[in-house]
């Protein structure tokens, strides 16, 4: 299984960066005892096409992954794909030519990549004279002191005597040791894939550098861009056996279920559901001094082992300037790209710079799921400022806020977030106790203002219905619900009700919402209509008219007529049967004490009995008697009544 490796060195990739053949193959196979150069045509040609991997032990209790990246100007892409997984870099400069075009390329990548540990190698050493040595380390340190790595150890080496090899290895040591890891160790598991081969009798095998979260022999995975989903069969770190690899370590992994077309370099295995590819993302750019100035740029985004054709354009200015740092909006072309916020990437143009090869710039991805807002909306680059501070309840309040008022679920927080669930959580619960996150009872998480704007809707709705019927006691709140926009869900609508409840801002009575202040109250006209009504219902007795009847005799609208029947039922004045009968208190007091007495001298009333007892026709008095059963007076029994209880 190989040796055990412990502390924050045993999962770090040490990357290598310089210029076409100074040497950076041949060393780190004198420090390693593995030569990188595996294909043929390297080996023919001398120069390293592909990514080369190693082990290098540095001592008994380190061991770091090596990734050996190729010099040639054309294969910056596959540079690029190499030093994205990386944390720190071995900067490799030939005594006998000094710092060359592609030395300074490599560096550039480098800082935009966000490196920020190197060690310098001055090779070749046994080839050149002291003098040219000497004046090959001043302009290395004179290069580096333009850049972030300005206080990197510069090592003289030959790969060919050995000659510095110990120091260097000591150098490499001390940067190893202290260096932070510059490569996520937290969010969903990502193995951007650098080679994917076939097994014969295992299947699909793919390499990478595991950033995020670690991976177990036996977990699911899905292959993004394109969904295809497999099993991790098998998993090799450095060459061994192992049953789960930690973030930031070079592995490979055989799928189990994918075939080799599942899994194409620039394709990303991680957990299902983890996230979604893209093909607009936001982002934090540097754009290099020797970029040219433009108002948006047409490039190539390398990012992963991933690359693709984007359109770039600036936000929150007119115009791309050289040497300046800014929000950007990429439009991927071709398919989604699989990033998440934090993610590295560079963008390069289609011809050379001043600096010899067509790095343009780079930074960091901000939002994978960037909001419909135009590039110069000053809320997009404030929203974009919270998100570039690195703080989760920051950050997830903006996101947060920008799902307006249909709110956010956490699965969607998460999945926009890549936050581990402990930090989603603790970030979360900040911004509830403070304030500045409202949560429903199913785990939608709602910004402070949107719900503002919700309870002045709801506050309207509810306004209006009260000066449109104001007999009614109340709003259904069912329909006061469906008064807010479609896209707002139902437990949105339920903690806004609740907010205007639990303040005193309307009352929920049942299924009824009404404002505080509310009566039912009737106009002159309304209340010369009760009194008519009244009248009339004691004048009928035990015979009322129907509702059309009676809408029709007072020449008023049915349903102007029903509410107005339903307010006096309210305030005790009518008693409403089923089939629309509305009948006058006094006179249903009467009937039920008749009913009782009956009742109680005989026991039981049979239905014909009953009927005569009403002494109307079968239109009311069946009615009646369901009525008397409905207020839980009489209870029936087959063909009889008796007194309930």
């Amino acid at each position: 299984m190989g040796r055990a490796e412990t502390g924050p060195a045993a999962n770090l990739v040490l990357g290598t960066a310089g210029h076409i053949d100074h040497g950076k193959t041949a060393l780190i196979g004198a420090l390693t005892g593995v030569d990188t150069d595996r294909l043929p045509e390297e080996r023919e040609r001398g120069i390293t096409i592909e990514l080369g991997f190693a082990p290098l032990d540095l001592a008994d209790d380190v061991r770091v992954g090596v990734v050996d990246v190729p010099g040639h100007e054309g294969l910056v892409r596959t540079m690029v794909a190499g030093a994205t997984g990386i944390d720190l870099v071995l900067l490799v400069v030939a005594a006998d030519e000094g710092v060359m075009p592609q030395t300074r390329e490599h560096l550039a990548i480098c800082e935009l990549l966000g490196v920020t540990r190197a060690v310098v190698a001055l090779t070749k050493i046994d080839a050149v004279e002291a003098e040219l040595a000497a004046l090959a380390e001043a302009e290395t340190r004179e290069t580096l002191a333009e850049t972030g790595l300005g206080n990197a150890p510069l090592i003289r080496v030959s790969a060919r005597t050995g000659h510095g090899l110990d120091a260097l290895r000591d150098a490499l040591l001390a940067a190893v040791r202290t260096a932070p890891p510059r490569t996520a160790r937290s969010g969903p598991p990502r193995l951007a894939v650098d080679r994917a081969f076939a097994a014969r009798g295992f299947g699909a095998v793919v390499t990478g550098t595991l950033v995020g979260a670690g991976f177990r022999v036996g977990d699911a995975v899905a292959v993004l861009p394109g969904g295809a989903r497999g099993r991790l069969r098998g998993l090799q770190r450095h060459g061994a056996p192992a049953e789960c690899i930690e973030p930031g370590t070079r592995c490979a992994a055989n799928l189990q279920g994918l075939d080799l077309a599942d899994v194409p370099r620039g394709s990303v295995v991680t957990r299902p559901d983890a996230f979604e590819p893209t093909t607009s993302l936001d982002v934090a750019l540097s754009w290099l001094d020797v970029a040219p100035s433009a108002e948006r740029a047409s490039v190539e985004l390398l990012t992963g082992t991933a690359e693709r054709r984007a359109r770039l354009a600036p936000i929150g200015r007119k115009r791309l300037v050289p040497g300046h740092a800014g929000y950007a909006r990429l439009h991927v072309e071709g398919e989604p790209l699989p990033v998440v916020p934090g993610d590295r990437f560079v963008v390069r143009g289609f011809a050379h710079t001043s600096m010899g090869g067509a790095t343009l710039g780079g930074g960091v991805v901000l939002d994978a799921t960037p909001p419909r807002l135009r590039r110069g909306d000053p809320e997009l680059e404030r929203g974009l400022t919270e998100l570039a501070s690195g703080d989760p309840a920051r950050g997830l309040a903006v996101r947060i806020g920008r799902a307006g008022l249909a709110g956010a679920p956490r699965e969607q927080l998460a999945r926009e977030s890549v936050l581990e669930a402990e930090v989603l959580n603790g970030a979360l619960e900040q911004l509830r106790t403070a304030g500045g996150a409202l949560v429903t009872n199913t785990d939608t998480w709602l910004d402070p203002a949107a719900a503002e704007r919700l309870e002045a809707q709801l506050g309207a709705a509810l306004g209006a219905f009260h000066a449109r019927e104001p007999l009614l006691p109340g709003m259904p709140t069912g329909a006061l619900r469906g008064a807010l926009p479609s896209n707002v869900p139902p437990d949105v609508a339920e903690l806004v009700l609740i907010r205007l409840a639990e303040r005193g801002a309307l009352h929920l009575e049942g299924d009824l919402a009404r404002h505080p202040d509310h009566r039912p109250a009737l106009s002159e006209a309304e209340a010369a209509l009760a009194e008519r009504v009244l009248a009339r219902a004691g004048a009928a007795g035990l015979e009322p008219p129907g509702l059309r009847e009676w809408a029709q005799e007072e020449g008023v609208p049915l349903q102007r007529l029903r509410d107005l029947l339903a307010h006096l039922e309210r305030e005790g004045r009518l008693v409403r049967a089923r089939d629309d009968l509305w009948f006058d208190r006094s006179t249903i007091d009467a009937l039920r004490d008749r009913v009782v007495d009956h009742l109680r001298q005989h026991g039981s009333l049979e239905t014909p009995a009953y009927k005569t007892l009403i002494g109307t026709s079968r239109r009311t008095a069946v009615p009646l008697m369901e009525l008397f059963d409905a207020e839980r007076v009489t209870v029936r029994r087959g063909a009889a009544r008796r007194l309930r209880g």
